[in-house]
């Protein structure tokens, strides 16, 4: 080997470029590190977004399951207790048309239903269907009576027909015109089946409203 390998400055200038060739390669090599980890950060937050998206999708879901199961059982509840109140409505008005039915009332109720539905068809003939037990009352004077009333209010002539088919209902009459084509139902339970329809409309907003 020859003495000029072992001279001190170039010995030197082998450990600056070799310091130099070092710290080129460790800032390359931060310049990698940096990028993965710019890369590696922007994944973490795609990724964190993407569970934040899912996880509010799935509170959604199941805020909806909720909110859904509380709507049913809520509308169960109105339903049962707005029944039982018709129940006990439906017992009351039969409890109290039994009743009328045994006094001068019941008289004074078939004829204003059998006014009602002689407006409503005006028709110059009509018949009317009744219970057995009503024929009595439903003499021809008792008709007369509704017939003069309804030509003296209403400046229509009408001729009201006993049929000879009965009805089984509590209470109440059917009217119909002579043709058959049209008829109204003023009996007791078809009033009663109306009103029930309403007030169940009535009760089911109101029980809403109250638990809103």
């Amino acid at each position: 080997m020859s003495e000029e390998q072992f001279n001190p400055e170039i010995t030197k200038k082998i450990e600056e470029n070799t310091e130099i060739l070092i710290q080129k390669i460790l800032a390359e090599q931060k310049e990698e590190i940096d990028k993965i980890n710019k890369e590696t950060n922007e994944k973490i937050k795609l990724i964190e977004e993407d569970i934040v998206k899912e996880a509010e999708i799935e509170a959604e879901t199941e805020f909806l399951k909720e909110k859904a199961m509380h709507d049913l059982d809520l509308r169960l509840k109105i339903t049962k207790f707005r029944d039982e109140i018709v129940d006990e409505f439906v017992q009351k008005v039969n409890k109290k048309i039994k009743s009328l039915i045994e006094t001068k009332e019941y008289e004074k109720s078939l004829k204003n239903l059998i006014s009602e539905a002689i407006v409503t068809l005006k028709q110059q003939e009509i018949s009317v269907y009744c219970r057995k037990e009503d024929k009595s009352i439903l003499s021809k004077q008792f008709l007369d009576s509704i017939s003069a009333e309804i030509k003296k209010e209403q400046k229509l002539d009408v001729k009201i027909n006993v049929s000879e088919r009965y009805i089984t209902n509590i209470g109440g009459v059917i009217m119909e015109t002579s043709d058959g084509k049209i008829s109204i139902n003023n009996t007791y339970e078809k009033r009663i089946e109306r009103s029930l329809e309403e007030l169940k409309r009535g009760l089911s907003l109101m029980l809403i409203q109250e638990e809103g």
